[in-house]
């Protein structure tokens, strides 16, 4: 992984052993993947994303002794309040509305799984073993079909955030519109190469691929990931981009079918 702060390591440790002590044989697994394991963590602004794959779903006694200790830690760990951490079945990954959980903003909560490929390609790329086996023992096999109906999902989520939700919340944020142009860029890159890679990877590379009429605000969402938005990239512009990116998956959607 790359050099990240004291803190964020002292925090994964603690995820890799006490986790195991709270859930004990309900627990496969802990993973950490993304920007942490990408080469691309920024302190300023990345999460730390982590997977707890489990043999059942929590039980209320469960669920309660790790609000508690998620809450506890967080008092001496700040980073536990970036934390990200979704919680899934080992017997439903990959499947659609499965059961789930997920850990965010400094809060756990029912989330059903939407069986997304595009994490767990991440996780067996450059995802780390924090506890338990190795993933490729246990995920499913991923096919091409699979990541390109998880792409067309994610381009669908952007779009309802950003254009279809009357009163969202995000829609109106510079650093959010920063955040979807780079996340385009890198559901673009997954749908032409079927990798996985960090976001600011996928916007260099998308400068290369690309129609050029979209290349201004890539650099402008470039730009404003590495330094406080000062200016919100037009809305219109962005639209525009989440069209291009749904006609693109979609003709190969059809073209499968």
């Amino acid at each position: 992984m790359a050099r990240v702060p004291r803190q964020v390591s002292a925090l994964l440790d603690e995820l890799g052993t006490q986790l195991p002590t709270l859930l004990g044989k309900n627990l496969v697994g802990v993973y950490v993947y993304g920007s942490l394991t990408q080469k691309a963590f920024d302190p300023r602004r990345s999460d730390v994303d982590c997977i707890a794959v489990l043999r059942r779903d929590l039980s209320r006694a469960e669920a309660k002794a790790l609000r508690t200790y998620l809450a506890k830690y967080s008092e001496s760990n700040a980073w536990t309040r970036r934390l990200q951490l979704l919680i899934l079945l080992k017997h439903e990954l990959l499947k659609i509305n499965g059961v789930g959980w997920l850990y965010q903003f400094g809060r756990l909560s029912r989330s059903g799984s939407d069986g997304n490929p595009i994490i767990w390609m991440n996780v067996l790329d450059t995802g780390k073993v924090l506890f338990g086996p190795q993933p490729k023992t246990f995920i499913p096999r991923i096919n091409r079909s699979m990541l390109n109906q998880a792409l067309s999902r994610e381009v669908g989520y952007l779009r309802e955030e950003l254009i279809d939700k009357p009163r969202s919340k995000w829609r109106d944020v510079p650093s959010y519109r920063a955040y979807s142009v780079l996340t385009l860029c890198r559901i673009l890159y997954s749908f032409n190469t079927g990798a996985v890679v960090s976001k600011p990877r996928a916007a260099r590379w998308a400068l290369r691929s690309v129609a050029a009429p979209y290349h201004a605000i890539i650099r402008q969402a470039l730009r404003e990931d590495e330094t406080k938005p000062r200016h919100r990239i037009p809305l219109r512009k962005i639209r525009t981009f989440l069209q291009y990116a749904k006609d693109s998956i979609g003709t190969r959607l059809m073209n499968c079918g």
